[in-house]
């Protein structure tokens, strides 16, 4: 045989080669291990976020494969939390420091929002609206107005909402012995129970008030923003525990970027996410939640924050809205209600979390899929 056979068979067994390198190097990454995290969801807007993550393939981009749980309020989840059988869940600042009592083990894992729709919902035949009263006396007295109105009421709520109440009606100077709370192990229960007839007013989850809202011939809005205190200041957390946060800290780096990427993705285009989101927050709770809706919820009584907001915000200590302020205030409220029996040094359970951010910060690589352009 000549030579220009033979090196026609070299180049041709050159170039098979080559293809079954890129098709087992394609087959390799296909099979490649996805890391699990097992994340508690409770059935509020911004929490959806996760399950879009996963329908969108977010999570894989980071080598994630998520496991969501449901669950019907955040102390369940908690609870989980210490049993090891999630890694992560939705809390807020308020819950987390009840939680604390019980579960000190529970530390900050991450941001997700900024919270801006807590609403008292009251009976029209009771109360008027809000609107109303402000139409009718102006901004300043009518908050002092319908502050006063709360005395002697019954508020059905889940016992996170108490300081959020005991808060706003401590500006015109009543206290716990001024109302009445019933209290219900879900904001669903408590929001049912209202419809029912039990109590005056109802202040608990965006898709309970906004539920009963809808029943315009029953109930009224009564007051958000033109009537809460300080605590109105409320973000929306993920909370963990040590040994996630610092045993498996690459997969705890990877869950906040990917987390950071999704609300890339709603700044960008929120349909994308609405979409996933809204069909499972209708299925968490029982009512119809079109796109529209979830958009509205996610821009007008919540903030998803991005990662620039995060670093110039909830981390930033020279910030007011520093994580230190919040958790700070809520402490006394907690150690005054009983729901703390000593005050908690706040860095060993929000100390943490800042660090985990700071060093995503550092890491070139996940930063770079974080902000990837979105095909």
């Amino acid at each position: 045989m000549n030579m220009k056979f033979w090196n026609k068979i070299i180049i041709l067994t050159i170039i098979l080669s080559f293809m079954l390198f890129a098709v087992t190097g394609v087959y390799a990454e296909e099979q490649k291990e996805l890391t699990k995290v097992r994340i508690g969801v409770p059935p509020y807007s911004m929490y959806q976020i996760f399950y879009a993550a996963k329908d969108l393939g977010i999570a894989k981009e980071f080598g994630l494969e998520l496991e969501i749980k449901e669950f019907t309020a955040t102390l369940p989840a908690v609870q989980a939390l210490i049993r090891d059988d999630l890694d992560v869940s939705g809390n807020c600042i308020a819950e987390h420091l009840v939680a604390l009592k019980g579960a000190p083990m529970i530390k900050n894992f991450s941001t997700v929002g900024f919270f801006k729709g807590f609403i008292f919902v009251g009976r029209k035949d009771k109360i008027k609206p809000i609107s109303d009263l402000v139409t009718e006396m102006g901004a300043d007295e009518s908050k002092k107005y319908r502050l006063n109105e709360f005395k002697g009421k019954e508020f059905a709520i889940i016992p996170q909402r108490k300081p959020l109440i005991l808060d706003a009606i401590a500006q015109v100077g009543l206290t716990a012995d001024d109302v009445k709370f019933l209290q219900f192990a879900d904001d669903q229960k408590a929001a049912t129970a209202f419809i029912k007839g039990s109590g005056d007013f109802y202040i608990g989850s965006l898709p309970q008030e906004e539920r009963l809202l809808k029943m315009s011939d029953q109930f009224v809005n009564a007051g958000g923003s033109e009537v809460l205190g300080p605590g109105g200041l409320w973000y929306d957390t993920m909370v963990t525990t040590e040994k996630f946060i610092v045993d498996k800290r690459e997969t705890a780096l990877r869950t906040i970027a990917m987390l950071y990427r999704a609300v890339k993705l709603w700044d960008q285009d929120p349909m994308k996410i609405a979409e996933p989101a809204a069909k499972a927050l209708g299925r968490m709770t029982g009512g119809d939640f079109p796109v529209a809706d979830y958009i509205n919820f996610q821009t007008v009584y919540d903030d998803f924050l991005s990662i620039e907001e995060a670093k110039n915000g909830f981390y930033n200590p020279e910030s007011p809205l520093y994580w230190k302020l919040p958790v700070e205030y809520y402490m006394k409220m907690a150690l005054e209600q009983g729901d703390l029996d000593k005050p908690i040094v706040s860095e060993e359970y929000y100390g943490e979390s800042e660090k985990l951010f700071n060093e995503l910060l550092g890491r070139q690589d996940l930063m770079d899929l974080v902000n990837a352009p979105f095909k």
